[in-house]
């Protein structure tokens, strides 16, 4: 039961391609600067995020191992691995943004929630941003539901389960299912965890995001 590198399901009508950063046959590095050995499966969410937001918005599938070579030849793996404001740069001086369907402002990290919900609920684009410290997740819509703000969130690691993000899950996308196995020390399975990849969360805690302005 334990799922691959990719999923595939439909959400409204769109495609989507769920890249699984859970798997580890994502092997292709992506190295910190100092000497550690990073591979996409270890630290790849920025680089899996930008390709969840390419095919958003043209309904193309990206490459992580292309883009992840990029973004260590253009500044966009700094040594805490965060810089992602580096890599978007790159992909806007470059071109390679409009190839992916955005255009990035160059400004940098936000943390105004009110600039962000107008953002996306106005459909001008979308955003990457961290739901917790040290992870980056795509946000691609918005709504009101029951009075409270919600965002879409499309996440490589599929966190649904975690006591970090769990709390402000308000709807699962069924189809986004995740199955990882659970081992003992001595390499047995004795379980699996199922968590989702897309759902719709609570915007509330939502920082150190990045906006992408749809062309």
């Amino acid at each position: 039961m334990e799922t691959e590198k990719r999923i595939y399901f439909n959400y409204h009508g769109k495609h989507i391609t769920g890249l699984n950063q859970r798997c580890r046959l994502w092997s292709h590095p992506y190295d910190y600067v100092t000497p550690q050995k990073a591979t996409l499966s270890s630290a790849g969410c920025g680089v899996f995020s930008v390709c969840h937001c390419g095919q958003w918005l043209t309904g193309k599938e990206f490459d992580p191992d292309a883009l992840a070579d990029f973004s260590m030849a253009n500044g966009g793996r700094g040594d805490d691995g965060t810089d992602r404001p580096a890599l978007l740069a790159a992909m806007q001086k470059s071109g390679l943004a409009a190839e992916y369907g955005f255009r990035y402002e160059m400004d940098g990290l936000r943390n105004d929630l009110v600039t962000l919900w107008a953002h996306l609920s106005g459909h001008r684009g979308i955003a990457l941003c961290n739901l917790r410290v040290g992870h980056i997740v795509s946000l691609l819509d918005a709504r009101i539901q029951n009075g409270e703000k919600q965002v879409l969130v499309l996440d490589s690691y599929s966190e649904t389960l975690d006591a970090r993000i769990s709390p402000i899950v308000r709807e699962i996308i069924a189809d986004s299912a995740v199955y990882s196995v659970e081992k003992n020390d001595a390499g047995c399975m004795i379980g699996t965890h199922c968590q989702y990849a897309m759902y719709w969360a609570c915007c509330d805690t939502i920082r150190d995001f990045n906006l992408l302005h749809a062309l």
